[in-house]
């Protein structure tokens, strides 16, 4: 009888583990399209056994108690984990690249039969079709208002295609912010699960498998944005490092911090943990100081290639101007969009100079004394004027002649009164206004220092002033100080001295002080140039901030008010009243001449307008192509190794209710099994 009720018992404990398998199986069925679960295993074993009694040579005699649940298996591969994670982060960066590069591409509108070139150099509305038709009459009407019309449309395309650019990186921004808050997010989630995991596991007795499967997806899910390494520790915590630092662990969570630049409002990802912002020191969440490149992982992450994309900030002529290779790469090279901003916008400043330098010629002038004004008077070193010998001028006939693009911040050229040496009087001059653009370069001394000074060593000079001291200095009837010109050119002027009573007369060099860089631009607080002299040049002022508006750029360039309601007054003809048709020629001819640089690592290789224009557009859609290709077999690699995951932690409906199946036969046959038992032992007792 005992053996019977026992046998009862057997039957129980299938019929228990056979039900607790089949609401396993509706667990996974249930959360089949559930993100990041992993599917959940039965393993069986045998209940304990009952010792009945020991044999003759001293073996147990066990009775089984039937069937129990040993565990239930919640199978990750860390290797499979590991390998999606890093790849996934790599086909984020590469995809996002490519999406910024292929942002860049249709603005430009290459392939929409729109492009850009086609107002450049195309054969019907183009620029240099316009100047082909002012070449054949300049005085014609027409042919003036075709020149303005044709300018007005490049340079309000410019100006489009350049603030296109412009938005697209206020969108790279805005993107950038949401991910912060999404890392911020993920990193909080993974350190609340630590905690639930640990509270859950510490008695030793129960898994947290949905909190681990909760906390693993978290992990995937930051994996997009950026290098993200981790170690589980034995009290179930995972230390999570983001970029190299550490960023989670069982007792604390780090927040990403956002950086914001005051004049452009770009984000800039930092660690506040380690940084000191009332001192402005920031440690920044990426590093560009290093290659980027898979070997050293350092190509991984949505929000890298974000930053790396979108740059530090708006990019033009300037950062290409006088720029160290090293430092250009480093910097504006880094970025696609500062790089196409800067490369296109030196396209377009070569193009607007080299047309209004024609229209408008200029002569340098080795020295220039110029009375202010106050009364003072200056000495300018390499300053340029209008070329009144060898301009042309438009129907009004007056000086200076019409400049077809203007600056938005200044006019070109403001009216002096200077010393004119060869015909020894003061006379009015056209003194051009410089753009403010950067004119220094890099020097680095024997202590290591690093400084950026005037550029006063390579051509062309940049202007220089002195102030001349007019202490006892002889004057004219006019009020002027006395000049001459020496035997070698040089400005000299008459002083008197008095001594005792006796007046002395001599000539001289003219004394000047304060030989500083000659900025028209400087204002209190916003010096170009310090007072500071290192290896002999002045320094530039850190703090400097240039006024674009005071450059020929894509942004401020517009088309001559003046020529826009006095088509004639487009220079056309000479002083002696003959048509120009030699300045016309010359207009053409710009768009043959091999004058500008794509980049300041290949400075001797020099292009035309067209060509530089197509080895730009080629230089993006190089990047482009290798960037997409990437970004795409990366996408067939994280789409093989989820698979391949899957095949451990996925869960697939047709194997689950296979197994449901299974279990509820079981679960009949338990029955039955117990049902037979029962029938016997019925049997037995209505027997006795």
């Amino acid at each position: 009888m005992a053996n019977g009720m026992g046998s009862i018992f057997v039957g129980h404990s299938g019929l228990k583990a056979s039900q607790d398998s089949i609401h396993n199986v509706a667990n996974n069925l249930a959360n089949v399209n559930t993100p990041g679960y992993v599917r959940q295993q039965v393993v069986f074993r045998d209940a304990r056994y009952s010792n009945l009694a020991y044999s003759k040579n001293g073996y147990k005699k066990l009775i089984g108690q039937g069937t129990s649940i040993g565990e239930i298996v919640h199978a990750r591969d860390i290797f499979l984990d590991k390998a999606f994670r890093t790849e996934n982060g790599r086909q984020s960066y590469y995809a996002a690249t490519y999406e910024a590069v292929d942002e860049v591409q249709s603005y430009f509108q290459e392939l929409e039969g729109t492009a850009f070139q086609q107002i450049l150099n195309g054969d019907k509305t183009s620029l240099w079709q316009a100047f082909e038709e002012f070449s054949k009459d300049p005085s014609d009407m027409a042919t003036q208002n075709l020149v303005i019309q044709r300018a007005s449309l490049f340079a309000s395309r410019s100006k489009a295609l350049f603030k296109g650019l412009m938005n697209y990186q206020t969108n790279i921004n805005i993107q950038i912010n949401d991910d912060i808050d999404e890392i911020n997010g993920y990193l909080e989630t993974i350190y609340n699960l630590n905690v639930a995991i640990q509270g859950i596991e510490a008695g030793g007795r129960e898994i947290a498998m949905n909190e681990r499967d909760a906390r693993d997806y978290a992990l995937d899910q930051l994996s997009k944005f950026g290098n993200v390494t981790y170690e589980e520790r034995t009290n179930g915590s995972v230390y999570v490092k983001f970029e190299g630092e550490l960023v989670v662990s069982d007792v604390v969570h780090y927040e990403m911090g956002k950086k914001t630049d005051p004049m452009t409002g770009y984000i800039t990802p930092y660690w506040p943990h380690l940084s000191h912002e009332d001192a402005g020191r920031y440690t920044e969440v990426f590093d560009f100081s290093r290659e980027i490149c898979t070997a050293f992982n350092t190509d991984i992450g949505e929000l890298k290639a974000l930053v790396q994309a979108r740059g530090t900030t708006i990019s033009n002529f300037n950062d290409i101007l006088n720029a160290d290779p090293d430092k250009y790469d480093a910097s504006v090279g880094l970025s696609i969009m500062q790089n196409t901003q800067a490369e296109f916008d030196q396209l377009v400043h070569a193009i607007v100079s080299q047309i209004n330098d024609l229209l408008s010629p200029n002569k340098n002038m080795d020295e220039l004394l110029v009375e202010n004004a106050d009364g003072t008077y200056s000495i300018y070193k390499n300053v340029r004027v209008l070329d009144e010998e060898n301009c042309c001028v438009g129907a009004d006939g007056k000086l200076p002649p019409q400049e077809l693009f203007t600056r938005s911040g200044c006019e070109r050229y403001r009216k002096v009164t200077a010393y004119d040496k060869e015909a020894g009087e003061w006379r009015d001059y056209y003194m051009y206004n410089e753009e403010d653009v950067n004119d220094s370069v890099s020097v680095t001394l024997n202590n290591g220092k690093t400084y950026r000074v005037f550029n006063d060593r390579k051509e062309p000079k940049a202007t220089t002033v002195s102030t001349v001291d007019t202490t006892d200095m002889k004057k004219d009837a006019n009020g002027r100080i006395e000049v001459e010109v020496d035997a070698n050119g040089n400005i000299i002027g008459t002083y008197e001295t008095t001594t005792g009573g006796t007046t002395t007369t001599s000539k001289g060099d003219l004394k000047a002080s304060g030989e500083k860089p000659y900025c028209p631009w400087d204002k209190p607080g916003n010096e170009k140039y310090t007072s500071q002299k290192i290896d002999g040049s002045w320094v530039l002022n850190e703090n400097y901030h240039y006024d674009t508006s005071k450059q020929y750029t894509s942004l401020e360039i517009e088309i001559n008010y003046d020529l826009l309601t006095n088509i004639t007054n487009l220079p056309h003809k000479h002083e002696d009243e003959k048509i120009a048709h030699d300045m016309a020629i010359n207009l053409t001819k710009l768009w043959d001449n091999a004058t500008i640089s794509i980049n300041p690592r290949y400075t001797q290789a020099k292009y035309n307008y067209s060509d530089y224009y197509k080895e730009m557009i080629g230089e993006i859609g190089i990047i482009g192509s290798l960037y997409g290709t990437t970004a795409e077999k990366l996408e067939a690699t994280v789409e093989a190794v989820e698979n391949q995951r899957n095949e451990v932690i996925g869960v697939s409906s047709d194997e689950e209710l296979t197994r449901m199946i299974k279990y509820q036969n079981a679960y009949n046959a338990s029955s039955r099994y117990i049902q037979t038992i029962s029938d016997m032992i019925e049997t037995l007792v209505t027997m006795l």
